[in-house]
């Protein structure tokens, strides 16, 4: 795969690209890796380049959003680890997402906006499945339950399978404004997944981790 988002032709092409063993491999590989502490999470879960996105703020977002995702996981890690159902946890990364939206906006004076926050959330909750303290049996679930971050890899890739929302051609994480629309997308991966057998987030392995 390029550099550049790939669009995926038809949803039989996706199907068959998340049952290859290549991207069963990669996401074996992916969280194969243990992380001895939150902290540690959370710092390999973005890349420094991430938040280029954002310009001219009062505080480095970078700090910002470290220092929240840091106690957000440390404060609600018993809560989240407990979850045993999608809705429940769709339900934890929504409340977790705005109450970034809030956070960023008490400290920053400007809107994240809802895809932005979704997209950074759900970096750290695909990296925390790498944790050491996770139980095996917790482990599997919350790979089973993670949401794919969308961005431009994720969203663009599937331009030509979702007619609503009318995805552009060079969409980004900013194209998520409200939580239907982050819904609907999330909804259409976890179809395509099911019926491939495998979890959502392997979605991600073959869209970002795959192309990079």
């Amino acid at each position: 795969m390029s550099k550049a988002p790939y669009v995926f032709q038809s949803r039989e092409e996706l199907l068959n690209l998340l049952q290859s063993e290549t991207t069963k491999a990669r996401a074996e590989e992916f969280f194969s890796i243990r992380l001895p502490d939150i902290r540690s999470v959370v710092l390999q879960s973005i890349a420094g380049n991430t938040f280029r996105a954002f310009h001219n703020l009062p505080e480095r977002p970078s700090i910002i959003f470290r220092d929240w995702a840091s106690a957000r996981l440390h404060y609600t890690l018993e809560v989240l680890t407990s979850i045993i159902d999608r809705e429940t946890y769709a339900d934890y990364v929504h409340e977790s997402a705005l109450d970034l939206c809030a956070t960023w906006y008490s400290k920053m004076n400007t809107e994240i906006g809802y895809g932005r926050s979704t997209k950074l959330l759900n970096l750290v909750l695909k990296k925390l499945a790498c944790f050491e303290s996770i139980d095996s049996a917790t482990r599997n679930r919350i790979i089973n339950f993670l949401h794919v971050p969308l961005d431009s890899y994720t969203i663009v890739g599937l331009r030509k399978l979702i007619s609503s929302p009318k995805i552009p051609r060079y969409a980004t994480m900013k194209f998520i404004e409200k939580p239907n629309d982050y819904r609907i997308i999330q909804r259409y991966i976890l179809d395509v997944a099911r019926e491939a057998g495998v979890p959502p987030i392997y979605y991600d392995i073959l869209a970002w981790d795959m192309a990079h």
